[in-house]
């Protein structure tokens, strides 16, 4: 046995007390490009999005107070070759007391290259519609291109 492997060597003359450091260094620039895509965030008014295979689509729909029936439903529904189905979140849930409002988000995953339409109907106190003009757009329609 060598006098560097007796005292903690590697063969290739690193000290096995730095081979965590440069594990790191290599390991984290690698793995910086295998992080998910970003969202495409788009108002429910946008009217078309363009987005990538692999990407989240998230629909923002504003503030709804769904315990008075203030909400918005999945009217047409996408073509599931392009996008997943449809998920409603809230993604200030549990930041607001009981009753109030919060913020409304469908969220889509673009699963594979194509065009779609995706329909929503607003509906207050279980009327579909917006019989009290509270929405720029009650039944907006979304149009959708996933590219490769």
């Amino acid at each position: 046995m060598s006098a560097r492997a007796a005292e903690g060597g590697s063969l290739i003359g690193m000290p096995s007390r730095l081979r965590p450091l440069v594990l790191v260094a290599v390991l984290v620039p690698a793995l910086a490009g295998c992080t998910a895509p970003e969202p495409v965030t788009v108002p429910y008014t946008a009217g078309e999005v363009t987005l990538d295979v692999g990407q989240t689509l998230v629909v923002d729909f504003g503030e709804v107070n769904p315990s008075i029936g203030d909400g918005w439903a999945v009217t047409t529904a996408p073509d599931d070759a392009v996008l997943g189905e449809g998920d409603a979140t809230y993604p200030d849930d549990g930041e607001s007391a009981p009753g109030s409002g919060a913020t409304l988000h469908y969220e889509f995953e673009a699963v594979g290259a194509g065009t779609t339409t995706i329909g929503f109907t607003y509906s207050y106190r279980g009327e579909e519609g917006d019989p009290e003009g509270r929405t720029e757009d009650p039944t907006p329609e979304l149009t959708v291109t996933v590219e490769d």
